[in-house]
């Protein structure tokens, strides 16, 4: 099984990181876009929060934190020129399968959903990272391999499960409110950009605090 997963491992992280961004934002996005009834500011909830997330995300923990960096591909210093396009195409594709109507999830749907979004990302983002780090895509900055290894299991985890759930919250929440409130676009669309980008950082410095590793 090793060995099989080793001779994967190349397509499987080049699908990943190339192939399924660049063919499924485009989808992505007109399937969105139907399911808003062709609303552009209920589109971007979904799809152009997380691309903002991720670029600020990595570019902050590859320039200022200088905890990792990819080490192949088209890069902008340590990450990749599409990086946040990699993170909006996997998380609308999760929540699309979770849900194809914001509109009808209530209180302990959103429970659910967000349990679920935050699960499929904390192990997918776990499992790429994985597969990154042993094929050397992924570099933790002063760590060898297995150090490596052992902090993404130990930050990797709870942290893409912040992310996922928080990211299904604010999209399902912000989207309901902007179909009511279709003037509160703006405020919303910064506060849940705001929301993604802290409570994941509070979960990631918690973890950080407690071991002392990160």
């Amino acid at each position: 099984m090793m060995l099989i997963m080793r001779q994967l491992r190349p397509a499987i992280l080049a699908f990943s990181t190339y192939v399924f961004p660049i063919v499924a934002t485009p989808l992505l996005t007109w399937i969105w876009w139907r399911i808003a009834g062709g609303n552009w500011l209920l589109v971007s909830l979904v799809l152009l929060v997380p691309v903002l997330f991720g670029y600020v995300v990595v570019w902050i923990a590859s320039n200022v934190k200088k905890r990792w960096r990819m080490t192949s591909g088209w890069r902008i210093g340590g990450a990749y020129v599409h990086h946040g396009f990699i993170y909006a195409s996997k998380m609308a594709f999760v929540l699309l399968l979770a849900t194809r109507d914001p509109m009808a999830i209530r209180t302990w749907d959103l429970v659910a959903l967000a349990l679920l979004v935050g699960s499929a990302t904390a192990f997918g983002g776990w499992f790429h990272d994985l597969h990154a780090i042993r094929a050397g895509k992924i570099e933790l900055i002063g760590l060898g391999p297995r150090a490596a290894e052992a902090a993404l299991a130990s930050f990797a985890p709870p942290t893409y499960f912040a992310i996922g759930a928080t990211y299904a919250v604010v999209a399902v929440i912000g989207w309901q409110h902007v179909v009511v409130h279709p003037n509160s676009f703006v405020l919303v669309f910064l506060g849940a950009l705001a929301a993604l980008l802290i409570v994941p950082s509070l979960v990631y410095f918690a973890l950080s605090n407690s071991d002392g590793k990160h």
